[in-house]
Parts: C-alpha cells; structure tokens; sequence
C-alpha cells in the first residue's frame, strides 16, 4: 500500500533527520569548522550547526551569477559580513576582522543528483583557507553531492 498524509511526512521527517544526524557525523572530523550549514536551491536546510537565517540563505543562491556583485557586496552569514576575496564558479570565500583576529567563510555549490546544493563553513583562529577550502570540497563530495 502507498503511505499518504502523516505516515508520509512522518517518513521525510525521519529521512531528513538521518541525513543531518550524518552530515554531523561526517563534519565531525573537521575540528576547525566554526559553524556548517548546508541547504538546497529552495533554501531548506539539510544540517547546520547555527541558526540559519532564510534571507542570508536567499543571498547565497545568487552568489555564483557574478563575480563583481559578490565581491562588491561580500556575504553576510548568522548575522556576520564577510569579505570576499575569491570567486570561482562554485567557490566565494573571505574573511572578516583583522589579521591574528579574524574569521573566515566558505560558501561551496554542489551539484548533486536532484540539484544544486549549498555549503557554507565559518573558521577562525589560526585555520587558513589553503586548509579549510579543500576539506569542505572533500566533505561536500563524499557527503553533500550524494544527497538525494
């Protein structure tokens, strides 16, 4: 029999819990990591370790149309702004604060089997983004990009 009405939101609900309980799991292994929130093209989120915010999600969506606009305007993410100094097609990172003080931001897009998803990434301390950048790729490939 085809389950219908609550024993189907029931099931999303226990899917959707699975797949943040092992992002978690996964993310786990990057002692670095600040702050992890990944989401998808309607701005659902999927896991995140902070309060994420619908409109800086929103802002996300749009980052990797134009280089200049992103730059210009920089990321804004749990309440913080960041500037950004790098800009690929699916790469915009930077930082905020000052050099021994400062905190930096990654936001990854993941192609994945039903569309895009996002991941973004805070640090601080003495992480660098020559090491926090590939981890993320290496986290969203083994665990984001595999996402239903």
């Amino acid at each position: 029999p085809t389950k219908t009405g609550p024993a189907s939101a029931t099931d999303k609900g226990r899917k959707a819990a699975a797949m943040s309980e092992a992002l978690s799991k996964a993310a786990a292994a990057y002692k670095d990591w600040t702050s992890l929130c990944v989401f998808d093209e309607k701005t659902n989120v999927v896991h995140s370790t902070v309060e994420a915010d619908k409109n800086e999600l929103k802002d996300f969506l749009t980052a990797f149309v134009d280089r200049s606009t992103t730059v210009g305007k920089g990321l804004t993410f749990a309440g913080d702004h960041y500037d950004v100094h790098r800009w690929t097609e699916s790469l915009a990172y930077g930082r905020k604060g000052v050099p021994g003080d400062c905190q930096g931001i990654c936001l990854h897009k993941v192609k994945s089997k039903n569309g895009d998803k996002y991941a973004v990434v805070t640090w601080g301390g003495l992480s660098t983004s020559a090491r926090i950048i590939p981890e993320l790729q290496e986290f969203c490939k083994n665990n984001v990009a595999t996402l239903n």
